[in-house]
């Protein structure tokens, strides 16, 4: 009972490690696309202009919109797809 307990869990580890390494192998594959996808909310952002929020009057705003936003997207993504994972 013991031994099978015990092989339940290193396989457990094992199918972890796996997840781990081929997360860390693609990782900047998916950095990149979570980048583009804040990219991507940025031209929304832009071209909604006459709707929302205008950032250009401000450099702290500009500043947010052009930085913030992909890098907050990048972080967003990596977590969501690490607790997906199990990681």
């Amino acid at each position: 009972m013991e031994q099978e307990a015990r092989s339940n869990e290193s396989n457990l580890d094992e199918k972890t490690l796996r997840r781990i390494v081929h997360w860390e192998r693609h990782r900047r594959k998916w950095l990149l696309l979570y980048f583009y996808v804040g990219v991507g909310i940025n031209l929304l952002l832009y071209y909604t202009k006459p709707y929302g929020f205008d950032p250009s009057g401000s450099l702290f705003w500009g500043l947010f919109y052009g930085i913030g936003v992909p890098l907050c997207t990048m972080y967003c993504g990596e977590y969501i797809h690490k607790k997906i994972l199990g990681i």
